[in-house]
């Protein structure tokens, strides 16, 4: 309970230190970005502890409470620089009432359910993004040592899982109690992040003349389409469970197109792996903040401070993304550049345009700029792109099926608008006819290479751009329907490219490809239909208003199911609970292990090398569970994994070995000039010895020669080397 508390009053910290940084970033839209104080105070410090640890400075306490008095500080100074009000601003009172009680309550929800099946164990990925954590608090250089891979960085998108470790740094929480307490604030984050988004793009439309009335029931319904909604498949199998809900098989609904991954926000959070995609999610939505602002009110002036700290601010969120998540990335910085080429095309754009484009040019670059540490170190897998091959496409009828099953609610709620949109345009019926003609020749053509989908979906997205660059638009309108392009378009990408990474020409090469962009096609259409659905008399007369709100809210309904038959199911029916630490399946099956995990963080230093057993990925036995929870490095954690991060998993003495064969010469070559020299090569200070390594290895060899034991806790031993 004391733990709770201290991660909720952090945030509520972050949240009242990002009041005055928010205001001057978001000074142009409705509610001064108040809705986005939290996750920006958040961002804001974890890049200073991060850039000034990758410039030399320790990355330890003193760096973090340094980095804590520089935030306030500068906070302090934006708040006596703020402009008085010449009016009070009514929305803003009613946006940060309803983002507190959101936080506040979907925090304590969450903490609740995770407090059920706390334990961070295979055969998910959560001892994967737990290592990742507990290295960027162990390591006292940046970029942090890859615990799994002794003498090596982290080789992957590791800066979200450093804002995880930089709040269980200020909290003194047990790292594995704070792995399922960082999971319950990202999910209040990312509830919190799309109500101020969709509610803050809604007031502005209502501002300039849209049939909404109330701004803050679009962001209601953004936290439900995007933050708990589970897919149409996800909902109907739910409501099916086929037994007790709590055999319900929670995963099947995430795996609809064959070979490839289908996972939705709210799923991403069920699993309970503390993923990149997933952390993302409220930066993501930070990103979307600014490009409301720039798509609706243009660039700022750069000549005042305000105007450069939100230039600076916007370019950090979408920078940031890149060491986050990098599949977001492009996305956002497209959007940014689709929004502000929307706007100056717009009649209410200023003269000077040119400046405009160059503007979000320099946000991108600036973006690069600030995260060019990571840039410089990282060696990403994926070696470009490709054209998807027609073998792995789908023929159309399963392409729309598939897709209907994953975002058809999504897609219902683009329906209406779409053609209210289409409708209103000037030549509607030539671009009708035209339209159909030329869908009614190209579809049997490209029928042949399985194309037909993407073609649909191409020309949805040109649909939804000629309804935002149609006249008479508002900048909400055309912000509005910018996202819903957006959307779409990573759609169509996911149809016609791969990336090419570690299952490229396997028949696996699109899961990845499909997987991420699916995940940033659902969050920008789901802000869309929030927004949309909040204003449905804009779209359609009442008859048919009424038709399609009430399928809407059918669909939605059905849908939402997951959230309760899903959580049931992965939680095993609330049996395993209610506790916050990660590790007590590891304290029942080796009761010993978790005091020496214990002792080594408080004793041994950590950029320290520790050897344990060697075993396979997603082990149940626990393979790898010193380094993962300890932060330490150890010979070869997960090998699989560190061959998709780009990593030589091969013996550092003898050529064509596989590190995990030197781990068992270790613990039993009775050979001690043997034994010796691979202790000295990989640079071994401790060894450790529990059931894990007696089970697996027998003994310790002739390493007796070289060590003393220092540390014992039932029948788990550490050993200093000599």
């Amino acid at each position: 309970m004391l733990d709770t508390l201290r991660f909720l009053i952090v945030f509520e910290a972050f949240g009242l230190a990002g009041i005055p940084l928010a205001a001057r970033a978001f000074g142009r839209l409705p509610g001064g970005g108040i809705g986005f104080a939290r996750i920006l105070g958040w961002l804001v410090l974890a890049w200073l502890i991060w850039i000034l640890g990758s410039l030399g400075v320790p990355n330890a306490m003193p760096l973090v409470v340094g980095c804590v008095l520089l935030l306030l500080a500068v906070g302090y100074l934006a708040h006596r620089r703020q402009p008085a009000e010449t009016e009070p601003d009514p929305f803003r009172k009613r946006l940060f009432i309803s983002c507190e009680i959101l936080f506040i309550v979907s925090f304590l929800v969450a903490t609740f359910v995770n407090a059920y099946g706390a334990d961070v164990i295979p055969p998910t990925e959560k001892p994967m993004d737990m290592m990742l954590v507990n290295s960027t608090l162990a390591s006292t250089d940046l970029p942090p040592h890859d615990p799994w891979l002794s003498g090596t960085t982290l080789n992957y998108y590791y800066l979200g899982h450093h804002m995880v470790a930089v709040v269980i740094r200020l909290t003194g929480i047990e790292p594995s109690g704070g792995y399922n307490l960082a999971l319950a604030a990202i999910f209040a984050l990312v509830a919190t992040t799309t109500f101020a988004a969709a509610a803050t793009l809604a007031e502005v439309g209502r501002r300039q003349g849209l049939a909404i009335r109330r701004p803050l029931l679009a962001g209601a319904l953004g936290v439900i389409l995007l933050a708990l909604m589970a897919s149409w498949h996800g909902g109907w199998d739910a409501l099916h469970p086929g037994g007790k809900w709590s055999a319900y098989d929670y995963f099947a609904p995430s795996r609809v197109i064959p070979n490839a991954i289908n996972e939705w926000p709210f799923f991403s959070w069920t699993v309970g792996d503390l993923h990149a995609h997933y952390i993302a999610v409220p930066i993501t939505l930070l990103a979307v903040g600014f490009i409301v602002q720039a798509g609706t009110g243009g660039p700022p002036r750069l000549r005042s401070l305000g105007g450069v700290w939100e230039t600076f601010a916007a370019a950090l969120s979408i920078g940031w993304l890149y060491g986050v998540n990098s599949w977001s990335w492009p996305v956002m910085a497209g959007l940014l550049v689709l929004t502000v080429v929307i706007w100056v095309t717009s009649p209410d754009a200023s003269a000077n345009r040119i400046r405009a484009l160059l503007w979000a040019a320099g946000v991108i670059v600036l973006g690069i700029v600030l995260v060019l540490p990571f840039i410089l170190d990282f060696d990403p897998n994926a070696k470009g792109f490709g054209f998807s091959k027609a073998s792995q496409r789908e023929p159309f009828g399963l392409f729309a099926r598939h897709h209907l099953e994953i975002e058809g609610v999504l897609l219902w709620l683009l329906l209406a608008p779409l053609l209210a949109a289409l409708l209103r345009l000037r030549h509607r019926l030539r671009v009708v006819i035209w339209g159909g003609a030329g869908l009614a020749i190209a579809l049997p053509l490209l029928a042949r290479d399985q194309l037909a989908g993407a073609a649909v979906t191409l020309a949805l997205v040109a649909g939804a751009l000629a309804a935002g660059a149609a006249r008479r638009r508002t900048t909400a309108e055309r912000v509005l329907w910018a996202l819903a392009a957006g959307g779409l378009g990573c759609l169509f990408l996911s149809e016609v490219v791969v990336v090419r990474d570690e299952f490229f020409q396997t028949q696996y090469e699109r899961m990845n490809t499909i997987f991420k962009m699916g995940y940033q096609a659902w969050l920008l259409l789901a802000v869309f239909g929030a927004v949309a659905l909040a204003g449905a008399r804009q779209w359609a007369p009442r008859l048919p208003r009424l038709l399609w709100t009430s399928i809407a809210g059918v669909l939605i309904a059905i849908s939402m199911t997951y959230v309760v038959v899903g959580t049931a199911g992965r939680k095993h029916g609330f049996h395993d609970g209610p506790r916050i630490d990660g590790r007590e399946w590891l304290r029942k099956a080796a009761p010993g292990d978790v005091p020496v995990i214990d002792w080594i963080r408080e004793k041994v230093p950590g950029d320290t090398v520790i050897l344990e057993g060697a075993g396979d990925d997603y082990s149940v036995f626990g393979n790898s569970r010193i380094s993962t929870f300890t932060g330490r490095q150890t010979i070869i954690g997960w090998q699989g994994h560190e061959l998709q991060w780009s990593h030589d998993v091969y013996s550092i003495v003898t050529p064509g070995r596989l590190r995990r064969d030197d781990v068992l010469l270790m613990y039993t070559s009775t050979k001690p000039p043997q034994v010796k020299r691979l202790l000295d090569a990989y640079d071994i200070k401790y060894v450790v010895y529990g059931p894990l390594e007696q089970t697996t290895y027998g003994g310790i060899g002739s390493m007796d020669n070289f060590m003393t034991p220092v540390y014992t806790a039932g029948t788990t031993t550490i050993y200093k080397v000599i």
